[in-house]
C-alpha cells in the first residue's frame, strides 16, 4: 500500500534516491520453482541452511539491533556511553565515545557519534543537517542489506537544511522550506553521523552547538524552523555490557524465526529471485516437519560456532594489501557480495562507503606474528 506524505507545490533538488529493483519475481512462473513438499536429502538442506544464514545474518543483525538501539524510550545514551534513539529518531553523544561500549565494534575515535533507525513504513522523517561550515562531517545511512546509500556530508557539499527521507511505498511532494529529498528501497534504515572533533577543550565547545542541531524526528513534528536538542542533558539508560566483547546480535536458535521477515521486508536484487525462491522452499518444509528446522538450526549453530567467529580476524576481511596486511573491498557498496557483507558485519558493520573511507586491517607483523601491543 502506497504511503502519502506532506502535499506542496513546492519542487527541490532530489539528494539521492536508491534505484528500486526492477522485475522482481516478475518474470518467474509457477513452473520450475522449488517446493517445500520436496523429500530433501539432508545434505541439502545443511547446505541452503548454511547459504540462508551468511546471506541472511547482516539484516537479521539489522532487525536485532533496531530493537534494542533503535527502540529505547527516548533519544540518549546507553549506560552512559552508547547513543540510541527512540524509532524514527536519532541519539547523538557530544564528545568521542568511549572505548567500554560493546555495541559496535572498530568505531572511530576522532569523531562524534549519533545513531538512529528509522522505520519508514510508520513514517517519512525529517533529517537536519546544520550548517558545519569546513567541518569534516558525514551521515551514513544503510539501509536493510547494510548497504549505504544516499550522499549526505562534506563530500558531497551537501546543503544545510531539513531532508525529508521516504521508503519506497511513498509518493507526493515534499512540504515547503525543505532542502532535498532522500528515497530508500526499504522500510527499515539506520543512520550514524560522524562529526570531527579536534581533541580540545576549545573544539569541544565549538562543536556542541552544531551538535544539538543534528537531529531526525517524523514528518508530522516539522515546523518549517531547525529545531535543537541540548544532547548533554539526554536522557541516559541502563544495559550496555562493556564486560567483554560486542554484543551477540544474531542467534542461530531464532534465525529461521526471523529469516521469513527479512525476505518479506528486504526486495530480492536482480539476480537474486533463484535464491529467495530456495529460501522459501526451505522455510515451508521446515514448517512442515520439524525435524527439517531442528537439522537447519544444528546446522547454522555449527557456522555460528565455528566459522562466524574467525570474521574476527582480518585476513578473512577484504582483499590482501601486501605485508600481510587486508584492505576493505565492496565495503558499504555489497551488491551480490554477500561473503565481504556477511564478515564485516561481525567483526566491524557499518564501514563507510569507498570513496569516503579506505580500511586497511592486520593482526599480526610483516613476519607474521600477532600483534599483542606489547612493541610499538
Amino acid at each position: 500500500m502506497k504511503r502519502r506524505f506532506f502535499l506542496t507545490s513546492s519542487t527541490t533538488a532530489l539528494i539521492s534516491a536508491a534505484a528500486l529493483p526492477s522485475g522482481l519475481w516478475a518474470q518467474t512462473t509457477e513452473t520450475g520453482l522449488p517446493s517445500g513438499k520436496t523429500s530433501f536429502h539432508p545434505d541439502y538442506v545443511e547446505t541452503i541452511a548454511e547459504l540462508a544464514y551468511f546471506w541472511g545474518y547482516p539484516m537479521v543483525n539489522m532487525i536485532n539491533r533496531s530493537m534494542s538501539l533503535g527502540s529505547a524510550p527516548a533519544p540518549g545514551t546507553l549506560g552512559g556511553v552508547f547513543p540510541v534513539s527512540s524509532p524514527n529518531r536519532i541519539g547523538m553523544l557530544t564528545d568521542y565515545i568511549d572505548p567500554g561500549q560493546r555495541s559496535v565494534a572498530c568505531p572511530n575515535q576522532d569523531v562524534v557519534y549519533g545513531l538512529g533507525f528509522q522505520f519508514l513504513d510508520q513514517s517519512p522523517v525529517v533529517v537536519q543537517v546544520p550548517d558545519f561550515g569546513d567541518r569534516f562531517y558525514v551521515y551514513a545511512i544503510y539501509n536493510h542489506r547494510t548497504t549505504q546509500v544516499g550522499q549526505v556530508g562534506a563530500p558531497y557539499n551537501t546543503k544545510p537544511g531539513m531532508y525529508l527521507m521516504v521508503g519506497p511505498d511513498c509518493e507526493g511532494e515534499i512540504p515547503e522550506g525543505m532542502a532535498g529529498l532522500i528515497r530508500w528501497d526499504t522500510n527499515l534504515t539506520m543512520m550514524i553521523p560522524r562529526i570531527f572533533l579536534n581533541d580540545t577543550d576549545e573544539d569541544r565547545a565549538a562543536v556542541q552547538p552544531l551538535v544539538n542541531q543534528v537531529m531526525v524526528y517524523p514528518l508530522q513534528e516539522y515546523t518549517g524552523k531547525m529545531q535543537t536538542t541540548d544532547w548533554t542533558k539526554a536522557p541516559d539508560f541502563p544495559g550496555d555490557d562493556s564486560s567483554g566483547g560486542e554484543t551477540k546480535w544474531v542467534m542461530p536458535e531464532t534465525f529461521f524465526d526471523q529469516l521469513p521477515d527479512v525476505l518479506d521486508r528486504v526486495p530480492a536484487l536482480p539476480g537474486e529471485e533463484g535464491l529467495y525462491a530456495q529460501f522459501h522452499a526451505l522455510l515451508e518444509a521446515a514448517e512442515n516437519d520439524p525435524e527439517i528446522k531442528q537439522a537447519m538450526i544444528n546446522t547454522v549453530a555449527r557456522v555460528d560456532a565455528e566459522t562466524i567467529p574467525d570474521f574476527l580476524q582480518w585476513r578473512y576481511n577484504g582483499k590482501p594489501a601486501g605485508n600481510n596486511w587486508n584492505r576493505s573491498l565492496n565495503n558499504a557498496e555489497w551488491g551480490l557480495d554477500y561473503y565481504n557483507r556477511v564478515s564485516t558485519s561481525r567483526s566491524n558493520m557499518f564501514d563507510n562507503r569507498p570513496n569516503e573511507t579506505q580500511y586497511f586491517y592486520t593482526d599480526v607483523d610483516v613476519d607474521g606474528e600477532p600483534l599483542d601491543g606489547t612493541t610499538t
